[in-house]
C-alpha cells in the first residue's frame, strides 16, 4: 500500500478508508440483517471490486427476483477482469476494514465473521448525496444478494475466482 501522502489525489479521495469503509459496512449490515448470521470475512474482499467499478454498479438493479447468480448470468462480461480488480483493491479493502475495526464500527468474531455495531455515520451534505447514496444503495443490495447466494465457495465460483 502506498503511503497516504504519496497517493494521487484522485485515488486518495475515491479510495479513502472512511468512504470505502462505509460501503463495506453497509454491505455487511445488509447481509447480517438478511441472514441473522455474521458476514464471512472471506467475502469482504469482493465488496469494493464489485461496487467501485462503474459498469458493474450500473447494472445492479432492484427487481423482485434478482439474485447474484441470475445477475452474473445476465451480465457475464462483468466477470472479465474481476480477479484482477480483487487483487488490486485488496490493500484498500484491508485498510478500510482496519479503519472500521478501529472505530468499533465492525466486530470480528473468533470464526472470522464480521458484524456491525450500533455505529452511525454523519449525515451527508446535499452536494454529495446523489452519487454517494448510489454507492450506499448498491452496497445494501449486494449484501442482500450475498446473503441469498450461498456459502463462500459458491460465491467465489459464481465470480469465477478462487480464494
Amino acid at each position: 500500500m502506498t503511503v497516504w501522502e504519496e497517493r494521487p489525489v484522485e485515488v486518495a479521495n475515491l479510495f479513502n478508508p472512511a468512504f470505502c469503509g462505509e460501503i463495506i459496512r453497509l454491505c455487511i449490515k445488509s447481509y447480517v440483517d438478511e441472514t441473522g448470521r455474521n458476514f464471512p470475512y472471506a467475502l469482504s474482499c469482493l465488496i469494493l471490486p464489485t461496487l467501485m467499478y462503474n459498469d458493474t454498479r450500473a447494472t445492479m438493479t432492484v427487481r423482485r427476483y434478482t439474485y447474484l447468480y441470475n445477475w452474473l448470468q445476465e451480465h457475464p462480461h462483468l466477470r472479465v477482469g474481476f480477479a484482477y480488480r480483487v487483487r488490486e483493491l485488496l490493500p484498500i479493502s484491508k485498510e478500510s476494514l482496519t479503519f472500521l475495526l478501529q472505530l468499533d464500527a465492525l466486530v470480528l468474531d473468533d470464526e472470522a465473521g464480521l458484524r456491525p455495531t450500533q455505529y452511525s455515520r454523519r449525515r451527508l451534505n446535499s452536494q454529495n448525496q446523489t452519487s454517494t447514496l448510489d454507492f450506499y444503495d448498491k452496497a445494501k443490495l449486494l449484501g442482500k444478494w450475498l446473503a441469498k447466494a450461498g456459502d463462500v465457495v459458491t460465491i467465489y465460483t459464481m465470480w469465477g475466482i478462487q480464494p
